[in-house]
This record gives structure tokens, sequence and C-alpha cells, in this order.
């Protein structure tokens, strides 16, 4: 009974922590969101949210093969995530840049996108998304800078994951540890059942 009860209410209380969601739409350029970081990352909840606009471009372009919007995601991520060299040539964020480039991984950024599960294999609408994020603990403040870390969702995931935050002394926050974002989650079940018979000459 203690430990239907216990349940229960740690069921409540994961509902609670993630009701809070941003409603985001993608940028067409890099001027665009530039100019769209500078309101809505003034909150830890809207830098993070920025950076998935970022992801998403990305995606799109690969998909589209738009180049253009390749270079302007680029540019974009690295931005979100303060980097003081590209995306596309940073050895930090190299598991980064070929999960970016390989739609075989997308999933495990519709992850932590709200609607999204494991059985309808993590279907979202990347130009109409809104994340599963939690509560922001604070970390205090270190040289001008102030840090946090804010909680999000994978629907892939049992365990809670978190990103890194820092506040910059320009105001805004960016996602200075986002390597969550990129870790793998449970897989989709259109590609298990697209694997389920690899050992089978009959499939070859």
């Amino acid at each position: 009974m203690k430990n239907s009860i216990k349940a229960i209410l740690g069921a409540i209380a994961l509902t609670l922590c993630f009701n809070s969601v941003a409603e985001a739409k993608l940028p067409a350029t890099w001027a665009e969101f530039k100019q769209e970081y500078q309101t809505e990352a003034m909150t830890p909840q809207g830098a993070v949210t920025m950076l998935f606009k970022g992801i998403f471009c990305w995606t799109k372009a690969v998909t589209t093969k738009n180049r253009q919007l390749q270079i302007d995601a680029g540019k974009m991520i690295r931005y979100a995530v303060h980097s003081e060299t590209p995306i596309e040539s940073s050895s930090v964020y190299s598991t980064f840049r070929e999960r970016l480039n390989d739609p075989e991984y997308y999933y495990i950024f519709r992850s932590y996108c709200q609607g999204t599960s494991v059985e309808n294999s993590y279907q979202m609408d990347p130009e109409n998304f809104s994340l599963n994020l939690g509560k922001c603990n604070d970390e205090g403040e270190r040289e001008g800078k102030k840090y946090c870390q804010l909680f999000i969702r994978s629907t892939g995931a049992d365990l809670i994951r978190y990103v890194r935050m820092t506040k910059f002394q320009d105001g805004l926050w960016y996602t200075t540890t986002p390597h969550c974002v990129y870790l793998d989650t449970r897989k989709p079940k259109t590609y298990i059942m697209k694997h389920l018979n690899d050992h089978d000459p009959d499939y070859d």
C-alpha cells in the first residue's frame, strides 16, 4: 500500500515538475533568430527553446537539402551554446554534429517535445513544438555570471535530464552544457520494426 502511494505521489510530482512548456516556431534566417534571442533568452527556458529552434532548423536543412539554412542553423546553435568556434569544426561537439547530420538520430531531439513517445516514433511538428521543461535549480553566481540547472524531460528516457545554463553579462541565458540534448534515448517503434529482421537473409 505504501509503495503504491509513493508511486502515485512520484507520478504527480513528475507531472508538476514538467507542466511548464515553451511553444516555439522556427525562424527563417540567422538574423531573425538572433533578433528573437535577445528577448526570448531573458529566461533559461526561453534560451533552451531557442537552442532547439536552431536544432530543428538544422534538421530541416538536412532533410530538404537547403545549404543556406544549414549555414544559418550552424550560427544559431553556436550562438545558443555560446561556443567560441563554429559547431561545424568544434571537436567538443563532434557527436552533436554527427547526430545533427544523420536523420536516423533525429528522434533524440524530437523526444524532448510534448506529445512524443516511443510508440508514436516521437512524431511532432518541428515548425510548432513545445518542450517538456521543468524547474531551474539556481547554482549561484561567479565572476559576474549566473548558473543554473534546467531540467528537461525526454519521453524516451526513464531518468530526468538537465542542461546547465549560464547567464552572461549581456543579461541573456545560454545553454553552455547541452550534452544531454543529443544523448541517446530508446529507439522509436519505426526504427525497431525496420531493423527487426536485419539478421534474416530473406530480408537482405
